[in-house]
This record gives C-alpha cells, sequence and structure tokens, in this order.
C-alpha cells in the first residue's frame, strides 16, 4: 500500500512521519528536482505501507516547485489513501488545501492535528460534523504528544483497501463560471486526458491556463484513429493501443479567446476558483467550529509582542544565538577533549599492540601519524556539530527560525536577498552542506543561486573550531576574543559586499515577496529534535570515516616518502615548494600551503594535515596550533585565519553547490570566487600589517 502525507507547513507533518517510520527514512530528492523526498517503510499486520511524505504547501496552483511536486505526485502515482493534515488552532485556512485534495484523491483522511492549542485558544471543533461535511473520515490527534497517530494510520489503511469513490463535487460556483466549467468539460470529455486527470479539476485547470498542465498534456501520446472505438482506459503508453504524434494541439484554444473578450482572464478565473471555495468553507464553518473568544490574545500573540518588536526583537534574538554559540563552541570543549584524549588512548593501545607483534615501523607511524593524527583531530569537533544541531532543531521546532527569518529580512532585503536566506546562513555556521540545501525554501532561482554562493563565505563548526584553536595559541587571553570577533566580522562584511556584487553578476531582475507563516509557538518534540541532529552528525561522522580519512592516509604518505629525507624533501614538501611563490606574500610556509590544499576535501582536514606535517600527536588541536607558533608571526597567523576562513569551500559544499543549481558553470565560478577572494583579502591583511608595522 501507497500512502501520501500530505499538509500546509508547519502543520506537523514531520513529527507525524517520523513517529511512524522511525528510522525506516529515506532522503533524497525528487527526481530532477531540488524539494527532498521522504519515504518510509511501515508493517502493519503484515503488510508492507510505504509512507511518502509530500512538500508542506498551502495549495495545488503551479506556483512553486512544492505545489508542482505535490500536485503530479497525486495524478501520476495515484497512492491509495492520502492522510490530509489539518490545523485544528487554524483550520479555515487548512481546509483550502483540503478541498483541492478532495478534487484529485478519491480516498482520503483528514487528521486534525494540534487539538489541545486549538482548546487551549479556546476553539472547539466538532470533528464528526466536519467529517459529514466533507464525506471523509476525520481523525483527531495531537501529533506532539503521539496521541491520536496510528488512530490516523488505521483509518488510513482502511479507507486505502475501499473501491474507488466519486470524488468531491460539492464546491458551488457562481453561474458564471459554472456555465463554462462545464462548455471546457464537454470539449474534453472526449479526449485521452481525461481519461487521465479528473475531467471537473481538468477543465478547470485549462480554463486558468496552467502551464505545467499543459507541459503533461504535450508530453501525453493521443489515441490513433483506429483505436478511438476501443476501450481507452487502458494504458496510455501502449504502442498497440496509441501512436505517438510529434505535435500535439491543446484543445480549448478558441474557447478561450472567447472568454478572454468576454473579460475572463486567467487571474479572473482563478480568484473565482479560490473565492468560491473559502465562501463554500465560511458557510461550513460556523457548524465545525466554535470559538469562544476570537479576540483574546493567544501565548503566541503575546509573546510574538515581545519576539517581533522592532525594539526588542534583536536583542532577543542576539542573545539566542549568543547562548546557541557559546553551548557550540565553549561549553561543548571538555567534550572534544574528552574524544581528543580517548582518540589518543587508542592510538597508543593499537601502536602498543603493532609492537607487541613486531609490525613494521611504517604501519606504526601510519596509525599514529596518519589516521589517528589526522581523523583524530578531525573527530574533537563532533561534539560542537551536534549542539550546534541540537539548538538548531530546537528553534525550528519551536518555531522561533521562522520569526528569526522575519527579523533578518530587514537586513537580507539591504543585500537584495530574501527574508529565508537567513534559514541559509544561520545553518551555515554549523555545515555549509545543509546550509546549501537549506535554500530551497526560496522560490526564486536567483536568490537561490546567490544565497548558494555567498554561504561558504560562513565559517562553519569545523572552520570556527581550527580558528578558536590557533586563535588561543597566538591572542592568548581577551585579545583572542576580540580576534574572533573581527574575522567573524569581516565574514559578514564579505557576506553583504558579495551579494551586492553577485546581484549584478546574476542580472537577478525579479524579486520576490517575502510572505511566510509564523507559526504557533509549541514545546519541541524530543524526537524531532534529536532524529535531525542524529542524521546530521552521523552524515559527519559518515565523511569522518570516508575520504577525511583517505585524505589523512594520503597526507601521511606524501609526508613519509621517499623514506630518510627531510621533510622539505618528501613529496608533501616539494609540493609545498611549488606553492611557497603564492605562499610568501602571506608569510606562509610550504607546510601551511600543503594543509589549506588539502583543505579543499573537507575544512577539518586542514587541522589533520597540520598535525601529520608538524608531527603533532592525535590527542589535540591546541598542540598542533601551538607547533604553528614557531613557524610564523601572529600577523602570519591572523592572514591564515582569514584565508582559512574565506578560501575554497569544502569539497562536499562544491558537489552540493553543483547539485542543487544544476550549473557546472556557476559552480565554478564560486570555487574561483572563494579562491581568489581569501588570497586578496589576505594579501591586503598582511601587507597593511607590516606597513603599520604590526
Amino acid at each position: 500500500m501507497k500512502i501520501a502525507l500530505m499538509g500546509n507547513p508547519n502543520v506537523g507533518k514531520s513529527t507525524v512521519f517520523n513517529i511512524l517510520t522511525g528510522s525506516n527514512q529515506q532522503v533524497g530528492n525528487w527526481s530532477g528536482k531540488t524539494v527532498e523526498r521522504k519515504s518510509g517503510v511501515i508493517q502493519r499486520a503484515n503488510e508492507e505501507i510505504e509512507l511518502i511524505d509530500l512538500p508542506g504547501t498551502y495549495s495545488l496552483t503551479a506556483y512553486s516547485q512544492e505545489e508542482i511536486i505535490t500536485r503530479e505526485y497525486i495524478l501520476r502515482e495515484k497512492p491509495d489513501v492520502v492522510m490530509a493534515m489539518v490545523d485544528a488552532s487554524n483550520i479555515e485556512r487548512n481546509l483550502y488545501l483540503v478541498l483541492q485534495i478532495l478534487e484529485l484523491a478519491p480516498r482520503v483522511v483528514i487528521g486534525l492535528n494540534m487539538m489541545d492549542l486549538a482548546k487551549h485558544a479556546g476553539i472547539t471543533i466538532h470533528s464528526n460534523k466536519l467529517a459529514l461535511a466533507l464525506n471523509v473520515p476525520v481523525v483527531e490527534i495531537v501529533a506532539a504528544k503521539g496521541k491520536g497517530v496510528e488512530e490516523f494510520l488505521t483509518g488510513a489503511i482502511r479507507v486505502g483497501k475501499f473501491k474507488k469513490d466519486p470524488l468531491l463535487d460539492q464546491v458551488p460556483y457562481p453561474e458564471e463560471l459554472e456555465k463554462r466549467i462545464q462548455e471546457m468539460e464537454l470539449l474534453l470529455a472526449d479526449t485521452l486526458w481525461a481519461t487521465r486527470y479528473p475531467l471537473r479539476w481538468l477543465a478547470m485547470k485549462r480554463l486558468e491556463r496552467d502551464p505545467e498542465i499543459g507541459q503533461t498534456w504535450k508530453s501525453i501520446p493521443q489515441l490513433s484513429q483506429r483505436d478511438k472505438s476501443k476501450d481507452s482506459c487502458c494504458d496510455p503508453g501502449d504502442p498497440v493501443k496509441y501512436e505517438l504524434q510529434e505535435t500535439v494541439t491543446l484543445p480549448g484554444v478558441e474557447l478561450l479567446q472567447a472568454y478572454e473578450s468576454e473579460g475572463w482572464s486567467q487571474d479572473r478565473f482563478e480568484m473565482a476558483v479560490a473565492d468560491a471555495e473559502y465562501q463554500y468553507i465560511s458557510r461550513i464553518l460556523p457548524e465545525i467550529r466554535i470559538h469562544e473568544n476570537p479576540t483574546k490574545p493567544t501565548f503566541t500573540d503575546i509573546l510574538d509582542s515581545w519576539i517581533l518588536s522592532s525594539f526588542w526583537g534583536y536583542p532577543i534574538m542576539f542573545v539566542i544565538l549568543s547562548i546557541v554559540f557559546w553551548f557550540s563552541f565553549v561549553a561543548s570543549a571538555p567534550l572534544g577533549g574528552a574524544v581528543s584524549q580517548g582518540m589518543a588512548w587508542s592510538a597508543d593501545a593499537i601502536v602498543a599492540f603493532l609492537q607487541q607483534i613486531n609490525a613494521p615501523d611504517a604501519l606504526q607511524s601510519l596509525v599514529r601519524d596518519g589516521i589517528f593524527a589526522g581523523v583524530g583531530a578531525v573527530l574533537a569537533f563532533v561534539p560542537q556539530i551536534a549542539i550546534f544541531f541540537a539548538f538548531f532543531s530546537l528553534m525550528q521546532d519551536s518555531g522561533y527560525l521562522a520569526r528569526a527569518a522575519f527579523l533578518g529580512d530587514r537586513f537580507m532585503q539591504l543585500m537584495g536577498l530574501h527574508g529565508k536566506s537567513f534559514f541559509s546562513l544561520v545553518s551555515g555556521f554549523g555545515c555549509n552542506v545543509p546550509a546549501i540545501m537549506a535554500t530551497r525554501t526560496l522560490e526564486n532561482p536567483k536568490d537561490r543561486l546567490i544565497t548558494m554562493l555567498i554561504n561558504p563565505l560562513i565559517p562553519c563548526v569545523p572552520r570556527l573550531g581550527v580558528m578558536s584553536a590557533v586563535v588561543a595559541a597566538f591572542f592568548p587571553g581577551s585579545r583572542g576574543a576580540l580576534v574572533m570577533v573581527s574575522l567573524l566580522l569581516l565574514s559578514m562584511i564579505l557576506v553583504m559586499f558579495s551579494a551586492l556584487f553577485l546581484r549584478r553578476v546574476v542580472k537577478q531582475t525579479e524579486h520576490s515577496a517575502f510572505v511566510m507563516e509564523l507559526p504557533p509557538y509549541h514545546i519541541p518534540t524530543l524526537r524531532n529534535v534529536l532524529l535531525p541532529t542524529w542524521q546530521k552528525t552521523y552524515s559527519f561522522l559518515k565523511r569522518a570515516w570516508t575520504y577525511i580519512l583517505a585524505a589523512s592516509i594520503v597526507v601521511w604518505v606524501l609526508s613519509s616518502y621517499p623514506q630518510g629525507v627531510p621533510m622539505n624533501a618528501t613529496w608533501a614538501g616539494k609540493m609545498g615548494g611549488w606553492l611557497t611563490f603564492i605562499g610568501e606574500p602571506l608569510g606562509f610556509d610550504w607546510k601551511i600551503m600543503v594543509a589549506i590544499v588539502f583543505g579543499f576535501t573537507a575544512k577539518e582536514t586542514t587541522l589533520s594535515t597540520l598535525g601529520i606535517l608538524y608531527g603533532v600527536a592525535a590527542d589535540a588541536s591546541q598542540s598542533i596550533a601551538q607547533a604553528m607558533t614557531g613557524a610564523m608571526t601572529p600577523l602570519g597567523a591572523y592572514t591564515f585565519l582569514v584565508v582559512y576562513m574565506l578560501y575554497i569551500p569544502c569539497l562536499a559544499s562544491v558537489i552540493t553547490t553543483y547539485k542543487e543549481s544544476r550549473s557546472l558553470g556557476w559552480t565554478s565560478f564560486g570555487v574561483a570566487y572563494n579562491l581568489i577572494l581569501s588570497f586578496i583579502i589576505g594579501w591586503l591583511v598582511f601587507q597593511g600589517g607590516q606597513v603599520l608595522g604590526l
């Protein structure tokens, strides 16, 4: 059985999906799209069920990828049943999508979620009357507490086994509109398209000049003349029954032109349909919903009066983000130290065992100086990453992150960006890969591309960890805090400069309005916080034990061979020698240049490479930073921090940028831009510092 989970954004779909599927989830992209696809397998009564979590959307029009994907899945895949989730505290807006679902799907079950929030707000929902009005089962649930979720699934399984029911045909349309719908129905009734889509819905989409439906029609083969008398319900792709036509003329062109002359434009059809559906909702709503005190401010209203205040909102946001960063980078330090000590103990134990069995010295060196010095230095960042993404999930699930995007919109607009770009830029402090993927929330492709290209200028957790270690070694005490603040300030300035510059390069001609829902505040569920945190942390661990491990071994080989020669005569030393002409104007020795090169595989690898090249044990990143003090001056160290913070994003970020933008040209441009910008700014810092006598 195949079940589709649908609903508005922030209605609790992810909570229900996580409860029902647990760890049996697959996350990827929809074919040919950058919108995330989630599916999971459920076992009930010896039956396997596939649950598809469709993108959250407010309607089934063709204005965004989420709307198109959701609609096309229902039309093409024809799931056995649709689980439609509705926010009981905001039922009027949610029912608009439900009516559109009922026009497409013959088997639907409604899950009335957030019943506790509705009750707290003085709202009473009669679910039995809603079921009678729409002629579909309705289940009351409180997904955050797990109440009613199993009953919701059981109802969906029961309905999924029913025979096909007639589609919803009870929304009354104005007489003028109804007349035109019926005329278009008559025109389309004998076409092949009517065998694939609900006829009434098809007629309305044709009247609305839906561009996606037009594209779909062009790809559908027509009935051949000899087969028009046969059963038209067979597979349209059957070559025996149907002939492919190179060109397909969409029916109804003349009829649409006649309507246009009568004043029925595309926009008028769309507005007339939407108005009729909302009038229908308004008519049935008094029997379904009783609001005791609609003017009484809710808890969300009271909290938003402070959090969204033009005066208090920004200080509150600063405090919240400061708490997140303090826990991520300061409070996590003991945990990172414990991981480093554990890795050092493991390295000593394994090397001791290798010595007992008289293993070759090269193998011992590989384990101690290659694998553990490389991967061990990287794994020390796992607590930082886990804590950051836990807080990020906490802010997202509580409803605060949407408010932060609203507050950040003013600054984003100064850069010519969208308020939702704030999501991506804040995510970048954790990891640039999911941050680049977070640009999917931006409807305008130009906004998405610009946000993608500037995101690598935001230092991620691994970069911040390396930077903190170097700052502590070269700038102890209060100076270190000032240095870190100056670096982050430089990053923000360059993000703004780059956004303004890229606006001209990308040639953005249109701006999309900043429209997003501010969901009610609620206490985040443990599952919704821990599951995304684990998924992102596991992704980092997977990287550490794959190509970061491989990079560490490669660096060890390059720095160990030929054997019996000084370090600067090894293959790594020779590579560094070739790059000294770039590093010298910035005060870098060959070891720093080699580390920067290998940092392209992953920014964490810079630290592991330095650990190997400086011959530092695997137990502490601080020791590596201390070893660097003999290789450069504080000015050189500050220059290194600037270049390290800004230069080419890691390999995973580059691959993600290519996948999301689907453009090798723009991906290459982004890599070149970061590389050139980092060395230009680094050169200005170093040369300027020397002129000032620093």
